[in-house]
């Protein structure tokens, strides 16, 4: 009988669960709201580890800072509530069963690694755009983790040395998607503002909707300049929701091109990298997880 494996992606408003095969082929899955206390966040956990009971092994992507060895997981954004948790530990008592724990950005890039846009390549990154910016890294094929489990928190990069308050300053800050769309429903007026209308505006050419796009875009530009400066990558994968407007990755591209045009230095020093959307939209975390645990397994 072929092997399944129970893959779990753990959100700030859902939780999605899937069975999934060894060759990344997805057989069921379904969701379920996030919870908002510790209790009940254990409890929901292990009712969906009760529902697909014949797997092999249970993987799982979770925001925050997560030791992917010892299963250690700092919880942040909507979820601090669970603090630090032995999310590893839990799932092994609670199922007896090999285990998986990874940060979402980093399994939406193994993801990409495995099946994706990243398959083949030595040197490269995944950005997810979202409420913040998330980031994965790999480097001689490998995801790099860093010393601490930190390796691509992008969100924490200072964006203007001069302000003695870094707060709004950071990457995270000042280049989330979700803050860009919300900036541009309220500038235009939107009766019930989505991506969608949003982008319509964008599209066409809004003036007011079409400054702010290009203001953003421009920030994630830098980002990638930055990243190219310090790695010398060979392709850069965009996520996230907006991801899979095509407009997006031709302006990114194209205020990058703008930046070196400016200033010789970005011209001889950095090289624009191949910059693509990711393959995988909202299944990219329960595939990189699973492939976390066949790392974790070959190891």
């Amino acid at each position: 009988m072929e092997r399944q494996y129970l893959s779990i992606d753990i959100g700030g408003t859902s939780i999605k669960y899937a069975q999934i095969n060894h060759s990344g082929n997805i057989i069921e899955k379904d969701s379920i709201e996030t919870p908002r206390s510790k209790e009940e966040f254990l409890r929901t956990l292990e009712n969906i580890f009760h529902k697909v009971p014949a797997v092999t092994a249970i993987c799982v992507s979770v925001p925050g800072i997560v030791n992917s060895q010892s299963g250690l997981v700092q919880f942040t954004g909507i979820l601090k509530f669970m603090g630090k948790y032995k999310l590893g530990k839990f799932i092994e008592d609670t199922t007896d069963l090999p285990w998986y724990v990874g940060n979402d950005a980093n399994c939406a890039t193994l993801a990409e690694l495995w099946l994706g846009n990243l398959n083949g390549i030595e040197n490269g990154a995944v950005i997810t755009l979202g409420t913040s910016v998330g980031g994965g890294i790999v480097v001689n094929g490998r995801l790099l983790h860093g010393l601490n489990s930190r390796a691509g928190e992008l969100s924490a990069i200072i964006t203007n040395r001069s302000d003695p308050e870094p707060t709004e300053q950071t990457v995270g800050a000042t280049t989330s998607a979700v803050k860009m769309v919300q900036t541009i429903a309220d500038v235009c007026d939107l009766q019930e503002p989505d991506g969608r209308q949003v982008f319509e505006q964008i599209n066409t050419r809004n003036p007011l909707a079409w400054s702010l796009f290009e203001q953003y875009c421009r920030r994630v530009a830098i980002l990638l300049i930055n990243l190219q400066a310090v790695l010398d990558l060979e392709t850069i994968l965009i996520g996230g929701g907006i991801s899979v407007q095509p407009i997006l990755i031709t302006e990114v591209k194209e205020q990058f091109a703008k930046m070196q045009a400016r200033d010789q230095r970005l011209a001889d020093d950095v090289v624009m990298p191949e910059i693509e959307a990711a393959m995988f939209g909202n299944e990219a975390n329960l595939l990189g997880a699973l492939y976390g645990l066949f790392l974790k397994i070959d190891r």
